[in-house]
């Protein structure tokens, strides 16, 4: 008996490929949508950098501040975006990416957080009231520090969650060639009446040719006929006078020895003599028993 062998079980559809139709012609408002969030967190972010940068650089200048405070909240939007987008390419099996490779970016996330946190916590700030007791200190402290934590963790989770969900690199690829597409369209409907019209034309032209062509073969065929039928008559006409009917067997028969034109030479001589010796060795031909004594001027075609 021959075994069969096991059929491998089919393999499921990955939910978060990049190759979906859905997927890659989805609309741009979901792109709108986490562009806007992004932008709120990050100036969410920005806000919260600067209480914590401002507690430990207050003797700097406000644009020194700032700057540290963009670049601390660039560093961690990016940190957590990037997180998202190697996410998302493994989830997709696209590329050479996978999870451990997130660690890369997220490390330095935490850790970006867990300092700022940190400083927040371990530093107050300088009011100038020597009323305020240190577990009032500490309780503002505290809520600073929390407040500081979840603007930043929202913040990274709107950025990698968001670039999780609506990243695809095929889209754009999709969307150029949809514009290709359409501007296509747009051409071969400017071209298309023309390109018909040329078409028409040429068909009529070709008809009128092929009409052409069959009344010249027409014609060359009622030529022939009417050369067979005066044959016929001259070869009627001459046996009638001779009164001879097998006179004229051969008139409608092939030549057996058709006649042939001498090649024409044109040869310029300074000297007549040898211009006369060619003349003579081009007008004298070899008889046909194969004697080499040359014959007298003969018609071209005369029968020996």
């Amino acid at each position: 008996m021959e075994s069969s062998a096991p059929v491998p079980p089919a393999e499921k559809p990955n939910r978060w490929s990049y190759q979906g139709a859905a997927d890659v012609g989805g609309a741009p408002v979901g792109d709108l949508g986490y562009k806007g969030a992004l932008l709120m967190a990050a100036a969410a972010d920005a806000a919260a950098f600067s209480a914590v940068v401002s507690l430990i650089m207050a003797k700097h200048q406000w644009w020194e501040i700032w700057l540290i405070v963009l670049g601390l909240t660039v560093i961690a939007l990016m940190l957590a975006h990037f997180a998202g987008r190697m996410a998302r390419d493994d989830a997709a099996a696209h590329g050479r990416v996978r999870w451990p490779v997130v660690l890369v970016c997220g490390i330095p996330w935490l850790a970006l957080g867990a300092a700022a946190v940190w400083v927040r916590m371990r530093n107050a700030p300088s009011t100038g009231d020597l009323l305020d007791d240190s577990a009032s200190a500490s309780t503002d402290m505290f809520s600073n520090a929390l407040l500081f934590l979840v603007l930043y963790i929202a913040s990274g989770m709107v950025a990698g969650v968001g670039e999780f969900l609506t990243r695809n690199p095929l889209r754009s690829s999709y969307r150029n060639l949809m514009k290709a597409y359409r501007k296509a369209q747009q051409k071969l409907a400017k071209t298309q009446p023309p390109f018909e019209r040329a078409m028409f034309v040429r068909e009529i032209h070709r008809a009128s040719f092929e009409e052409d062509d069959e009344v010249l073969l027409n014609a060359k065929l009622d030529r022939l006929a009417f050369g067979e039928e005066l044959k016929q008559y001259a070869q009627i006409t001459i046996a009638a006078h001779l009164q001879d009917p097998s006179a004229t067997d051969g008139m409608t028969e092939g030549d057996w020895r058709p006649m042939r034109r001498p090649p024409r030479l044109h040869v310029v001589r300074d000297d007549p003599e040898d211009q006369q010796t060619t003349d003579e060795k081009t007008t004298r031909a070899p008889r046909p028993d194969g004697d080499d004594r040359t014959a007298p001027d003969e018609p071209p075609g005369a029968v020996a």
